[in-house]
């Protein structure tokens, strides 16, 4: 069965997303806007490269305050950039081209997860950003995503929601 749904028409309430950012290749980082759907959990990528504001050196400084967040820091949708969510707005959140739209978008099915669990400790290098631990989702043995609940967010609602809100087959071990 091929689904269909336009993201800028899925409807964003409590319990069927969140905004967390994620770190790779060591110190970059990237925010997704994460859909929990009755079959998926889809990674959308609305912000690139987060800094905390640097001072010191005015080239610093200026460089790192175009990649800080300004709004408020407790809103979890201040961290997604408007610009981001126009790209993809016109696509169907679980075709192939919201995969291509942007290369570190993601979609896994929830037959593949193997565990989700909540780490309540705050993550190192967030600087002044408020953040709720992190949840990782473990899948197929071997890839394990590390999500840092940005603002005012509950990681372990956020567990919750993916453990309980979905039609998982519940088999596979999640804590």
């Amino acid at each position: 069965m091929n689904k269909s749904l336009v993201f800028k028409e899925y409807e964003l309430k409590k319990g069927n997303h969140f905004i967390a950012m994620e770190y790779y290749n060591l110190i970059m980082n990237r925010t997704f806007l994460v859909l929990i759907l009755d079959e998926y959990l889809i990674g959308l990528k609305v912000n690139g490269l987060v800094s905390v504001e640097g001072g010191g050196d005015p080239l610093i400084e200026s460089i790192s305050k175009k990649m800080a967040i300004q709004d408020d820091l407790d809103n979890p949708y201040s961290y997604i950039k408007s610009s981001y969510l126009r790209k993809i707005e016109n696509l169907n959140i679980y075709g192939e081209e919201i995969l291509k739209a942007e290369k570190s978008n993601f979609k896994i099915h929830y037959s593949q997860i193997d565990r989700v669990s909540f780490d309540k400790t705050k993550k190192w290098g967030m600087g002044y950003y408020p953040h709720d631990g992190k949840v990782y989702v473990k899948w197929e043995n071997r890839n394990t995503k590390e999500f840092i609940i940005l603002g005012s967010q509950s990681g372990e609602e956020i567990k919750n929601w993916m453990i309980t809100n979905t039609n998982y087959n519940g088999n596979n071990s999640k804590s």
